[in-house]
């Protein structure tokens, strides 16, 4: 009778804990899934700033030659943001694509092809800067590091998150300067 005691005891807690590993695994694994839906807002962001790279390059190309030092560095800024896989690699490539550009505008600006072509002027002195500026204070991403910083926080400081970390859930890749993963 005491063996099965002890034995119903033992299974009780063996059970608790797996309950409680199940219970932590998923909890967490949901809440990662919360943050990389945030991060998703943030791609379609970076997704119109290659866009507007690409229209800043047309314009460009119509005043510069093709072998134009900051012509081909915005075009290297472009395809390093459109096949980055991390979110280091791509706050790396996005602010130096913000930089390129920005500097490619002002090039564009003092040419007189471009003074004397209305539309162009239009694009190098007002739509195209305009579209860059508010895409850079969209793609700052502050709402989804302070989410993502939260979640590792409390993945690596709380029992349920050692858990669930023993587990297999990861942290939240960090975005911009202090990028990558913890």
């Amino acid at each position: 009778m005491k063996f099965r005691v002890v034995l119903a005891f033992v299974a009780m807690l063996v059970l608790l804990a797996a309950a409680f590993a199940i219970g932590s695994y998923r909890v967490y694994l949901d809440e990662r899934l919360q943050v990389e839906l945030a991060l998703s807002s943030l791609g379609d962001v970076l997704v119109a700033r290659i866009e507007m790279g690409h229209n800043l390059l047309t314009v460009a190309r119509r005043h510069l030659a093709a072998e134009d030092s900051l012509l081909r560095a915005v075009q290297e800024d472009i395809r390093l943001l459109d096949q980055a896989d991390t979110l280091k690699d791509i706050a790396s490539a996005n602010e130096k694509l913000a930089l390129d550009s920005k500097a490619l505008l002002k090039k564009l600006e003092g040419l007189d092809s471009v003074q004397q072509d209305a539309r162009d002027l239009r694009y190098v002195t007002g739509l195209l800067p305009r579209g860059f500026e508010q895409s850079a204070q969209w793609a700052d991403a502050k709402q989804y590091n302070a989410a993502a910083g939260a979640f590792n926080q409390r993945l690596h400081y709380t029992l349920n998150g050692k858990v669930a970390s023993l587990l297999g859930v990861e942290d939240a890749e960090l975005f911009g300067a202090e990028g990558g993963a913890r």
